[in-house]
């Protein structure tokens, strides 16, 4: 079931014009998605309450990093089948069936949200209290009619709660007007979580004892970068050069850290220098010794890394080993 809405998947974002990555497997997100200015990080779940606490924070902190959505597309939750047109959230991350999301992209957006106690809807507020005052309805005669309380309606107007389907449906039909607002899951989320500190990403290695890692994390570290180190990712950590959150143009090396090369580090190695050409960024492989240089993937040894300077410098080191490998 989780293969098939994977293809379905990957064939709608194509049939939408998206650059899509291939499917990663044992990671926090299945597919990479970009179209214009939109980055999409997707997640294919059959139960969309597998998702882990440890795979929902790696997500948001590279949605964060990357600047990207994080998106859910499953079936069913715990208990119950998913209702279409409806958005579930599951560690902040917004869910949806594969209908509702092909729905989405064809520009008709969810207007539904489900929460505890059942399903809510976003209305407008100030449309719903311009409209009471100019039909000169009171907000006890409102409250009335759709069986909640006078507080709660002023809540209603101010945007301080949200009504249920139900409830929202009732006073759009005595009022005669649409308030009810769709829900956009491609916008980016308000309120991501930081991407973990170079102390976090230490204490997590030094548990696992990757020494190697610690020194490659600390030197990038020490030359300027922000740095997200990952276990639930194809690649080992997300170097972004600080130029600020409103920086235009973002710098970002997706790298690899590894004391030998084999076969496998290679084949990874490839999935994430594609990830790389699909977002506009870089890819490095860090090794304890460098022994045949691939010309499909940029490396370094780590007593290469010690020599450069800075975040440009090595940058600059990126791009020559990129151009000499095209001649």
């Amino acid at each position: 079931m989780r293969e098939v809405l994977l293809s379905e998947c990957i064939d709608l974002l194509y049939e939408s014009h998206f650059v899509i990555s291939k499917p990663f497997g044992r990671s926090c997100f299945d597919l990479i998605a970009k179209k214009g200015n939109l980055r999409l990080l997707i997640k294919i779940l059959k139960n969309i309450d597998s998702l882990s606490t440890e795979q929902s924070e790696e997500l948001l902190n590279i949605s964060k990093m990357l600047q990207a959505v994080p998106v859910i597309i499953g079936t069913r939750t715990r208990n119950s089948i998913m209702e279409e047109g409806a958005v579930y959230e599951r560690y902040g991350i917004k869910a949806v069936t594969f209908n509702t999301f092909r729905d989405q992209l064809s520009g008709e957006p969810p207007v539904v949200y489900a929460n505890r106690g059942g399903f809510f809807v976003n209305i407008d507020g100030a449309v719903l209290r311009e409209t009471r005052e100019k039909l000169k309805i009171s907000v006890g005669e409102l409250a009335e009619v759709s069986l909640v309380s006078r507080k709660t309606i002023y809540k209603y107007e101010q945007n301080e709660a949200n009504p249920s389907a139900e409830v929202a449906i009732k006073i759009e039909e005595y009022l005669d007007v649409p308030l009810i607002k769709g829900i956009n899951i491609m916008d980016c989320i308000d309120g991501l979580k930081s991407q973990k500190s170079r102390d976090d990403a230490f204490e997590k290695i030094l548990k696992e004892g990757e020494d190697f890692k610690i020194r490659v994390i600390d030197i990038l570290g020490d030359m300027g970068f922000n740095l997200l180190e990952t276990t639930k990712a194809p690649f080992d950590a997300v170097a972004e050069e600080s130029k600020g959150e409103d920086a235009e143009n973002q710098n970002i090396i997706f790298t690899n850290i590894q004391e030998t090369e084999n076969e496998e580090i290679r084949r990874k190695a490839m999935i994430v220098d594609e990830i790389s050409k699909i977002l506009n960024s870089h890819s490095l492989l860090v090794l304890e010794k460098k022994t045949n240089e691939n010309k499909r993937i940029t490396s370094m040894s780590i007593s290469e890394l010690e020599k450069i300077g800075d975040t440009v410098d090595l940058l600059e080191f990126i791009e020559k080993r990129k151009k000499s490998k095209e001649i």
